[in-house]
């Protein structure tokens, strides 16, 4: 008996220190996601990665993407990936321009159910940042048609947080 109250007392010492007060959290208050005019669903229609080996995660440095087409269709894009990228401040996100130039040439991603490097596209964003001598949390936003029956039917996107730092 003596030992059924000890690990009793055990497991709620466990449980209740593994508790914590939702008025001491230390999250940021959330701030609403930008609209940019598009179905943008992460897990939908397209997968986006920035892969470790390929990035510094600099401030000052391009960042290196991956992208597969995660959807059942074939989706169109513009050399850019239709990017868009925003800043997170304390408020808002706030839009920055991607400072790198690309060739004029569309892009077609093939769907692909299994990851296949053949059918991903890498691209380089490189954004307009407001200083690049603080910690910055981005997202970015790549954007394309999705394709049916041989015509592009509708905008489809999706994106991906990043921490740049000095």
């Amino acid at each position: 008996m003596k030992l059924c109250k000890s690990v009793l007392i055990i497991i709620l010492t466990a449980v209740l220190s593994s508790c914590s007060s939702q008025t001491n959290s230390a999250e940021p208050t959330p701030i609403p996601t930008p609209d940019i005019g598009t179905d943008v669903q992460v897990g939908k229609y397209l997968e986006v990665t920035a892969p470790n080996g390929w990035n510094s995660f600099k401030t000052n440095e391009p960042i290196s993407l991956e992208i597969r087409n995660i959807s059942k269709n074939q989706i169109t894009s513009g050399p850019d990936l239709g990017a868009r990228i925003f800043v997170r401040t304390e408020k808002e996100w706030i839009e920055v321009i991607n400072k790198e130039n690309y060739q004029h040439e569309l892009l077609v991603l093939e769907p692909t159910e299994n990851y296949d490097p053949l059918k991903t596209v890498a691209t380089f964003i490189l954004p307009d940042l407001p200083d690049y001598s603080v910690k910055t949390y981005i997202r970015i936003y790549v954007v394309g048609n999705l394709m049916e029956n041989g015509n592009e039917t509708t905008e489809v996107g999706s994106y991906i947080d990043l921490e740049l730092k000095p």
